[in-house]
């Protein structure tokens, strides 16, 4: 990787790392003392767990198999341009925060089951899973369509 490579990955990473809390910051202070979360979590706090631990598993599979084929397209000639950028490396550290997410999602869903005033907490980490699966999966389908394009003009 390039210097210019490595500014890159630290930037894009401190800027990451700010989009990750502000979402998780912004979900957490939205559901404080909000009536219509306090329903849910008075009412319906058990099917809001269960579909959060289905949306977790999910969302584990989905991104253990992206990052499964990140390391198989690492060859690719596509790529060689974005590791010296440092965009590369920046995509793995992506996919490993939303790793991390889906699994505290998942993990907050079964605590969130004996204690509803986690449900705030629970939702900042689900904010932050969302915002994370989008910046790993709009990369995907942007090299994807490029790879697709690539291999129809050879």
């Amino acid at each position: 990787m390039t210097d210019k490579g490595k500014l890159f990955y630290a930037a894009g990473l401190v800027c990451i790392v700010l989009l990750l809390m502000v979402s998780g910051f912004a979900a957490y202070i939205l559901c404080i003392d909000n009536p219509a979360i306090t329903h849910i979590a008075d009412a319906h706090i058990d099917s809001f767990s269960n579909g959060l631990m289905t949306y977790a598993s999910i969302s584990m599979g989905l991104i253990l198999t992206e990052f499964a084929l990140l390391l198989t397209f690492a060859s690719s000639p596509f790529f060689k341009n974005w590791q010296r950028t440092g965009k590369f490396k920046l995509w793995q550290t992506v996919n490993l925060f939303a790793v991390f997410t889906s699994l505290a999602v998942l993990v907050s869903s079964f605590v969130l089951l004996g204690w509803e005033g986690t449900l705030p907490a629970v939702l900042a980490i689900l904010a932050m899973n969302v915002v994370s699966m989008a910046m790993v999966f709009i990369p995907l389908l942007m090299v994807a369509g490029h790879l697709m394009r690539y291999n129809s003009e050879a």
